[in-house]
């Protein structure tokens, strides 16, 4: 993957030294959708990747990242019926040396939209995913993203162009320009402002859900162990170790300030946007974030193995925290922790929010090929608060 990123060129961007080297002809429809993006990565990767450019130590390198992605991003809004501008070849230096060669700027352009695609005009291995093409312009999520690109590059003082005005139709951008200023309908630049507001609340909210997990601080594991038939249940345990109230007061409050803040948004207008949007927004300001998890390792002679971890912590980083604390017989043999019904694995790249264990769960202790030590199946001191 590395090496594909490496050699990645964009043949879209509005750049007159790229031009006619990156051009080719690829059999594409210019559909362009309106609606909410259906099949797309999480929006939320929008900003993720825009961190992980900003993490982009040298300040030239970073600038070229970001110019040319608003090259890119702005070129289809622009004149999101251009095939031309939908599709990126991997094949040049210049576009390697501004952007292909950083793993983010081409995740950025997936969390966009762009899917890779093989060269038909080519043959072996120099035709498989020789392309990213964006198949689907999808207007929301295009706006979004350079939204979200220009929110990153003000902070490391990169100045952002404006929103382009688009050749066609696109309800996302509030300064689009009318074909006869004289009958521009006011009416609809006040929707087309409510809306961009009511979405920008919806990315706000998501990025903050997103934060809460991945800046959590350091946590203790708090290791115990008890038999299962002896132990509290494990809703009681997480009420008693959540934060205090104030943070679900001030969690509360936010959301309510968000929500009023859109109101105008969603009491008119088109309804086919804003309902969408409304419902989203309603759905995440029903979703609680956990920024800290509680597992139980239910081992099977029915002693349970309870610690605390970070909601963001990986399945690696979780197993690598839990082995001391079973006996040497357990780690000495392939051991693994799942839920069931049914059975699931923790894989070892997954966090536990993105598990869904958040924020408690119950898991079992299991070994590769079925062989199964005796017990006890916990380190000494974990033994001996058992009794």
């Amino acid at each position: 993957q590395d090496e594909e990123a490496r050699h990645s060129i964009v043949a879209c961007v509005h750049n007159q030294s790229l031009g006619t080297q990156m051009a080719a002809e690829l059999p594409m429809e210019a559909e362009v959708s309106y609606g909410t993006p259906e099949g797309l990565p999480d929006a939320g990767l929008l900003m993720t990747t825009c961190q992980r450019l900003l993490a982009i130590p040298d300040a030239k390198e970073r600038e070229d990242v970001f110019l040319t992605l608003f090259k890119l991003i702005d070129g289809v809004l622009a004149a999101p019926d251009d095939v031309k501008r939908r599709r990126v070849k991997k094949t040049n230096d210049t576009f390697h040396r501004k952007l292909g060669r950083f793993a983010a700027g081409l995740d950025f352009l997936r969390a966009a939209g762009f899917v890779d695609s093989d060269d038909p005009d080519a043959r072996g291995d120099a035709a498989k995913n020789a392309f990213l093409s964006l198949r689907v312009a999808h207007l929301l999520r295009l706006t979004d993203a350079h939204h979200t690109l220009a929110r990153a590059a003000q902070q490391v003082g990169i100045s952002a162009p404006p929103m382009p005005g688009s050749s066609g139709f696109n309800p996302y951008v509030s300064n689009r320009q009318a074909a006869d200023p004289a009958n521009t309908i006011k009416a609809g630049a006040s929707w087309t402002g409510d809306a961009q507001r009511t979405r920008e609340e919806v990315l706000r909210r998501k990025r903050e859900m997103t934060e809460t997990v991945a800046d959590a601080p350091p946590i203790d594991l708090q290791p115990s162990a008890f038999w299962l038939s002896a132990g509290k249940r494990l809703e009681e345990v997480i009420r008693a170790t959540a934060p205090v109230d104030e943070e679900r007061a001030a969690d509360s409050a936010l959301l309510q300030s968000q929500l009023a803040s859109v109101k105008a948004a969603v009491n008119g207008g088109n309804a086919k946007f804003e309902s969408a949007d409304k419902k989203q927004l309603a759905e995440l300001s029903h979703r609680r974030v956990h920024a800290f998890c509680i597992l139980r390792v239910i081992c099977p002679d029915k002693s349970v193995l309870q610690a605390h971890f970070r909601s963001g912590d990986r399945g690696e980083h979780v197993v690598a925290l839990l082995a001391p604390l079973l006996a040497p017989s357990v780690r000495e043999l392939g051991w693994y922790i799942y839920q069931s019904p049914p059975m699931c694995k923790l894989a070892p790249e997954q966090t536990l929010a993105a598990a869904g264990l958040t924020p408690g769960a119950n898991m079992y202790l299991g070994f590769e090929g079925g062989a199964r030590p005796p017990p006890p199946y916990l380190e000494q001191s974990l033994v001996a608060q058992l009794g």
